[in-house]
């Protein structure tokens, strides 16, 4: 049976209002968030590799993103007279334009017979990017890492190895009225397995911080707080700078539930809890398994420093790689990671993080590196601690129309 043309109108009705375009934000923010993320990252790994080559680094902050999509969809019907007296009722010129016209894309618009068709999508997302190379931006970025930062992430569950590893520059070590002076340096293959034992001795002891009260008055600086603020609260009390009030500083001291059972019960100093106040800062005192009394400052080093280290440590290859001891930072399987931090060069594999930098391939493996992925992490959450709003500088808008 022939379908009526009446009916063939009718489908086609139907039909064109499916073409509509719906634009679905929510996986747009999700596409947004996972670029975000990467360009983050790879600002942060570009500047180790740069490190590596010793060479300057530049941090760049992203602003703020939107993004528009729009839709535009015309469909032409031509125009038809239908019936059994098409011929009688209409001219013989327009009885034969309508046999000729075509319901289609139109490839050369305006050509005689066609009917015009289009669907178009277009989008375009703009986003801000600002340098972060100011004066206080520096000022925090050289500043060393104190306890209290230590404290910070101790309480995000990363483990004190990694820290200790990259928070210290150097131990100076009065034992037997004698001082030592040992670098953190996985190359200096004489005195860094002395600098590994006594951050073994660090992990076995129960190194840690806690905030101790301190007398504050009308100097009070807030911006060297460590709180970065120009109010510090301390008990759930708001304290302002400019008033005699107590604040809160942090120091190195022993903490119990750290300790292993190996570790000497007495003549450690200070303990966590004891509201004992260190005579030297950065500076703890213990004794030794042979019983011998030990003075050990720890020499803090800043977060630039810290992207030189890892900048060394990528240099080297896998002779800078260093290997971990603690249960913490080892883990459990299928998060198991016993290198503190692990970047392959020229190697293609799967990767969680590549770059491509002056003409290498460097790549932090997707698999078997997780505190390379948490170091990532701990470095960008250490440069938002030491920049503030006022860090933000001139920006300049970029927009890109694919």
């Amino acid at each position: 049976m022939r379908a009526s043309p009446c009916y063939i109108i009718g489908a086609l009705a139907l039909l064109i209002p499916g073409c509509a375009y719906y634009d679905h934000f929510d996986d747009r923010i999700g596409r947004y968030d996972i670029a975000t993320a990467q360009s983050r990252d790879s600002m942060i790994l570009t500047n180790i590799i740069r490190a590596s080559h010793a060479e300057p680094m530049s941090f760049v902050q992203l602003g703020q993103i939107s993004g528009t999509t729009a839709g535009m969809a015309q469909v032409g019907l031509p125009s038809l007279i239908l019936g059994p007296q098409v011929t009688a009722a209409t001219s013989a010129l327009t009885h034969t334009v309508q046999n000729e016209s075509i319901f289609g894309a139109n490839p050369a618009a305006g050509g005689s017979g066609y009917i015009g068709n289009s669907a178009n999508i277009s989008g375009s997302t703009s986003f801000q990017v600002t340098p972060a190379e100011s004066k206080d931006f520096y000022l925090g970025f050289l500043r060393e890492v104190d306890p209290f930062v230590l404290q910070l992430f101790i309480h995000q569950g990363i483990a004190r190895e990694i820290l200790f590893y990259l928070f210290t520059d150097k131990l100076i070590v009065v034992e037997d009225g004698k001082t030592e002076e040992l670098r953190n340096d996985p190359l200096d293959q004489q005195n860094f397995p002395k600098f590994q034992n006594f951050v073994h001795l660090a992990m076995e002891y129960g190194l840690s911080s806690e905030p101790v009260p301190v007398r504050g008055g009308a100097g009070f600086d807030a911006k060297k707080s460590p709180l970065l603020s120009s109010e510090v609260t301390t008990g759930g009390v708001l304290l302002r700078p400019g008033k005699s009030t107590v604040m809160t500083e942090y120091q190195l001291c022993f903490e119990k539930r750290y300790m292993s059972a190996m570790a000497p019960p007495a003549s450690n100093a200070p303990m966590c809890g004891g509201h004992t106040r260190s005579v030297e800062d950065h500076t703890v005192s213990f004794k030794d398994h042979q019983g011998a009394l030990v003075k050990l400052q720890v020499v803090p080093r800043s977060a630039f420093a810290i992207f030189q280290y890892l900048g060394r440590i990528v240099a080297a290859g896998e002779a800078g790689r260093i290997t971990l001891v603690s249960p913490d930072a080892i883990g459990q399987p299928p998060l198991q990671d016993e290198f503190l931090f692990v970047v392959t060069s020229g190697l293609a594999g799967p990767c969680y993080l590549a770059v491509d930098y002056e003409g290498l391939y460097y790549c932090v493996p997707a698999e078997g590196a997780a505190n390379t992925k948490r170091i990532l992490g701990l470095l960008v959450q250490l440069m938002a601690l030491n920049t503030s709003i006022e860090d933000i500088a001139i920006t300049p808008n970029v927009r890109v129309i694919p």
